[in-house]
């Protein structure tokens, strides 16, 4: 009956292992690349303190166990699950150092990657400003090209029309 207790218990962390998995393979699955880095090394670490939490709970669990049961379970056994016990913990407490580490260098970049697009941006934004620029002193330039071939037309047509007076003026004379 008590290990048939063990087991439910077992099988509902299971299940609600699972559904967390689900909904972080939801929330993956619709980030971008760098968010889905982030997740899956959030995921990893909160996959990390679970799992060392779980290990603490049956540390915890199998020294009460033991006290429960300590006339009868050998004193050596109960050490060496205990040793057991903590090397695993020991070795998920790595696997979580060198997640956040991964975790910290991946934010770095990210934020190296962010700087360099915001800097990008800025120099585009002076470019067009400086192209805008560019345009407007074409464009003064075109109208005063236009201004200055109209008068000069004009001058043109009055310096033809007075060459024309002055013929006139000549033949009557």
């Amino acid at each position: 009956m008590e290990q048939l207790k063990v087991v439910r218990v077992e099988l509902k962390k299971a299940q609600e292992s699972q559904r967390e998995m689900k909904l972080l393979l939801d929330m993956y699955r619709s980030a971008p690349k760098e968010q889905r880095d982030k997740v899956q090394l959030m995921a990893a670490e909160k996959k990390a303190k679970s799992e060392a939490e779980e290990l603490r709970q049956r540390v915890r669990e199998l020294e009460e166990r033991e006290r429960r049961e300590g006339k009868k379970m050998a004193d050596e056994e109960a050490l060496r699950k205990i040793r057991s016990v903590e090397e695993q913990i020991d070795i998920l407490n790595k696997k979580f150092s060198l997640a956040k580490q991964e975790e910290d260098a991946l934010l770095s970049e990210m934020d190296v990657t962010g700087q360099a697009f915001e800097d990008m941006q800025e120099q585009n934004i002076r470019l067009m400003q400086q192209l805008r620029e560019k345009d407007d002193a074409n464009f003064k330039l075109m109208s005063e090209r236009i201004k200055s071939n109209q008068i000069h037309k004009l001058l043109k047509e009055e310096k033809e029309e007075l060459a024309d007076q002055l013929l006139t003026l000549k033949t009557q004379v």
